[in-house]
């Protein structure tokens, strides 16, 4: 029986490193290509699935559910509405400039296929108007060893990062209802610690230079014995 006590941890196999990440968005846009090229539905079904989950954070589940009609992309406006999320709460996620780009391909791509339409969700199977987290499940684990989950804590972590450890910011893009639940982010990123050591050395050097560096420089003429 799990200790109820001990909290989770987000070991380094639970997200794609950097080296996995750039692999993952490369296949991505070759099977794009290839799709366009071969005609192939499920290839660009296939890259788009790997480009929003890595670039979204969305949950399986919620990628599944995902409609044009939740689509915010034009007069400037950059972000999905997510409709039922976990806990069936509803919620904004913002997107940058290259999803962006991704999305309107792909709905482009939807366009000539004769299949967009408000109501009509996102990715969808040849047997069916919309795919299951199990089948999506599966659609991923054709390129990928890790979990579709990963794309989710990979997205997250990139986020932690890149806006200057905001843990707050992660967790609404995340729709985390406890702020405890993202700190798990930060536990995991050891060069956004070194990163903040680092920043922190540069404050204490120019403080030094401000206050201190004189009777250094003094010790170092010899004129302090």
């Amino acid at each position: 029986m799990s200790d109820p006590t001990q909290q989770w941890e987000l070991t380094p196999e639970k997200f794609l490193n950097e080296h996995e990440l750039a692999q993952m968005l490369t296949k991505a846009e070759e099977l794009y290509i290839l799709g366009e090229r071969r005609k192939s539905k499920a290839m660009i079904r296939d890259a788009f699935l790997i480009q929003t989950a890595l670039l979204t954070g969305l949950r399986n589940s919620e990628i599944c559910n995902l409609k044009v009609i939740d689509l915010r992309i034009g007069n400037g406006q950059s972000h999905l509405i997510v409709r039922n999320g976990k806990g069936s709460k509803q919620r904004t996620v913002h997107i940058g400039k290259e999803y962006k780009r991704i999305l309107k391909r792909y709905l482009q791509w939807k366009m000539d296929q004769e299949v967009l339409h408000p109501e009509a969700y996102l990715l969808r199977s040849e047997r069916a108007e919309k795919y299951s987290p199990s089948a999506l499940w599966r659609r991923w684990k054709k390129y990928c060893p890790k979990t579709l989950h990963c794309a989710r804590h990979t997205n997250a972590t990139l986020m932690f990062q890149s806006s200057g450890s905001n843990l707050r910011m992660v967790q609404k893009q995340l729709g985390h209802s406890r702020i405890t639940t993202t700190q798990i982010y930060a536990d995991v990123m050891p060069q956004v610690m070194q990163e903040n050591m680092s920043s922190m050395e540069k404050l204490a050097k120019s403080l030094q230079k401000k206050g201190g560096q004189s009777s250094i420089q003094a010790l170092q003429n010899g004129q302090i014995a």
